[in-house]
């Protein structure tokens, strides 16, 4: 029996005083771990096979030779998540084994949209650990591409297999890791490791939307996320983006096992893109090494080695618990603050650097969706300002987090062009522009997962047991869902040689952005009747912010193309950020009128 483990007084019989409790910590028996994750390790050891299979049998016709003996190292890269998890779950630590499975599973669709390139143009797939060119000759995919990406999703369908509790029976030691709260991490530790996580996730996606290597060779593009070609360049957007998400996920777990699984599970799937890389870099003649797979490999490295060294200090703390509401409302309110203050200078300096650069004599594309920067900038960098004064803070912080919708949407369309004009020519390459667009991106999606915290922490102190739906505010809520379905989903500039992107119809880059602040407006709208009056009015306020970014694409816009005029979405918009608005007017008015009577309950007392 472990020195943790619990005998609960039972005065029911002799037996059942003496059956031992689950606790979070102990070894996990094999017969304890659930059907779910050994199927998941099943699964991972199937694909990883498929993946060794894939280059094993050759992933095009006549596939050229790869520019160095890389076999070893990618059957090594392939069966290192399975063999990883089996390793804990032989350890008892099967819940290690699942996050580990999870966090190898988040990387394979950026990795198969990367492999997917292979089918849709392989000569500019800039894969030297697995092919390089040596001429023009069409290439075409052969039986061993279909096995890899059939591996990827295999191994997706591992980390969802293994994924929380993975089906553990209730009582089990598996499930204890998810039950006993006395073992979760302390929101000092937490909150700590979080910062760490932000670091690392801004640090490794911009690594990984960096060149590979550098190259000197025609048939072996070193190029980077803007002058890829797609699917490659959505492969390592996502790859990106999930790298981000699953670092702030796993560090930010309030159970270790996942505080390191998942991770370390990261770390093998990033692992799995730029190890070939950064080998290329000093293998592949003509080809150089560039800071890009470092920065992404090293970041989540880094982060894993910060989450196991720290592991024993995860333990709740012996301090007041003040500290750890302290670090998690107020501090973070900073730090989510600071960093959208961060932001809102991105998205100026965007606005205002050059978005291509172009060789001698060829005439530079126009592109106006960067102008839209600037009211979004500005927004959320007054905003940002507010949060950081701290008798505004908890007000305005809600607004803050909702209006950062506003630079997902003007950056996925100045991307959309940035991609669609490199695309044209290789005289046509990224400028400044884009870099900082991306890193308002990536800056914004760091402050909206503080804010999100930092709010958290907060209801945790508030009773809302008693809270009822605001029925004033469902009209103007209800009527803003209604409109921003077409403020987003319709043109908000006509023109006859415009075909603008859309959620309905010519899906592109932009109609992400487009998708994004559409469900985000919904999801403030859902929220708001249910929110404290003082929250809710800040809900509101950060949407009418975002509508009114998309209010001010025709005026900024429009210049684009000839004959432009209002397309419908312009007018829905209008109707949705003014229902927005006197939504916002009522709660704020619903806020101060239950202070007002508060203070005047208090002063008859």
């Amino acid at each position: 029996m472990n020195s943790r483990t619990r005998t609960p007084p039972n005065p029911a019989g002799a037996d059942a005083r003496t059956r031992p409790v689950a606790v979070a910590g102990e070894r996990i028996a094999t017969a304890d771990v659930p059907t779910r994750l050994w199927a998941g390790l099943g699964l991972a050891g199937v694909a990883a096979a498929l993946q060794v299979a894939g280059p094993a049998a050759g992933l095009l016709r006549d596939q050229p030779a790869p520019g160095f003996t890389a076999f070893p190292l990618l059957v090594l890269l392939a069966v290192a998540p399975p063999v990883v998890a089996a390793a804990f779950t032989a350890a008892g630590r099967a819940v290690v084994a699942g996050g580990v499975l999870v966090g190898a599973a988040l990387t394979t669709p950026g990795r198969a949209l990367l492999d997917l390139q292979l089918a849709v143009d392989p000569l500019r797939a800039s894969r030297p650990e697995l092919a390089v060119p040596t001429s023009l000759s069409p290439l075409a995919p052969a039986t061993g591409l279909w096995l890899l990406l059939a591996g990827h999703v295999l191994l997706l369908v591992a980390g969802a297999l293994a994924a929380g509790r993975a089906g553990a029976v209730p009582g089990s030691a598996f499930s204890a890791e998810f039950d006993d709260e006395s073992a979760q991490r302390s929101g000092r530790a937490r909150g700590r490791a979080l910062l760490v996580a932000l670091a690392a996730a801004a640090v490794a996606a911009v690594g990984l939307l960096l060149s590979p290597f550098t190259s000197t060779d025609a048939y072996q593009l070193a190029a980077n996320v803007v002058d890829s070609p797609f699917p490659a360049s959505a492969g390592v957007l996502v790859l990106a983006a999930v790298t981000a998400f699953a670092c702030v996920f796993g560090a930010g777990s309030a159970r270790p096992a996942v505080a390191r699984g998942v991770p370390l599970g990261l770390a093998l799937g990033v692992a799995a893109v730029t190890v070939p890389q950064i080998a290329a870099g000093f293998a592949v003649e003509r080809l150089g090494p560039a800071p890009g797979p470092y920065l992404g490999l090293g970041a989540v490295l880094l982060l894993c080695l910060y989450v196991f060294a720290t592991g024993r200090a995860d333990a709740v703390d012996s301090g007041p618990d003040e500290t750890a509401v302290d670090l998690s409302a107020g501090r973070l309110g900073v730090a989510a603050g600071v960093l959208g203050v961060l932001t809102g200078v991105a998205c100026l300096v965007a606005a205002a650097s050059a978005q291509l650069v172009v060789g001698d004599g060829i005439e530079a594309p126009e592109t106006v969706a960067e102008r839209l920067f600037v009211p979004a900038g500005i927004v959320v960098l007054v905003l940002a300002a507010l949060v950081l004064v701290p008798s505004a803070s908890a007000a305005v912080r809600p607004a803050l987090a909702v209006s950062l919708a506003g630079v997902p949407l003007v950056a996925a369309a100045t991307l959309d062009s940035a991609f669609t004009a490199t695309g044209v020519s290789a005289e046509v390459t990224a400028g400044a522009g884009v870099w900082f667009a991306i890193a308002a991106l990536l800056l914004a999606a760091a402050c909206a997962v503080v804010a999100g915290l930092a709010g958290g922490a907060e209801r945790d102190d508030v009773d809302l047991t008693q809270r009822t739906a605001n029925l004033g505010v469902v009209g103007p809520v209800a009527a803003a869902a209604l409109f921003a379905i077409g403020a987003f989903g319709t043109p908000t500039t006509r023109a006859p040689e415009l075909v603008p992107a859309g959620i309905w119809s010519q899906f592109r880059l932009t109609s992400w952005g487009l998708l994004l602040a559409l469900v985000v407006v919904l999801a403030v709208a859902a929220l708001a009747p249910w929110s404290r009056p003082q929250r809710a009015a800040g809900l509101l306020a950060g949407a009418a912010a975002v509508v009114a970014v998309r209010v001010l694409e025709y005026p900024l816009t429009s210049g684009r193309a000839a004959d432009a005029s209002p397309g419908p979405g312009l007018w829905v918009a209008l109707a949705c950020l003014a229902a927005l608005l006197v939504g916002a007017f009522i709660t704020g008015t619903a806020s101060t009128t239950g202070t007002a009577n508060t203070a005047r309950g208090g002063a008859r007392r």
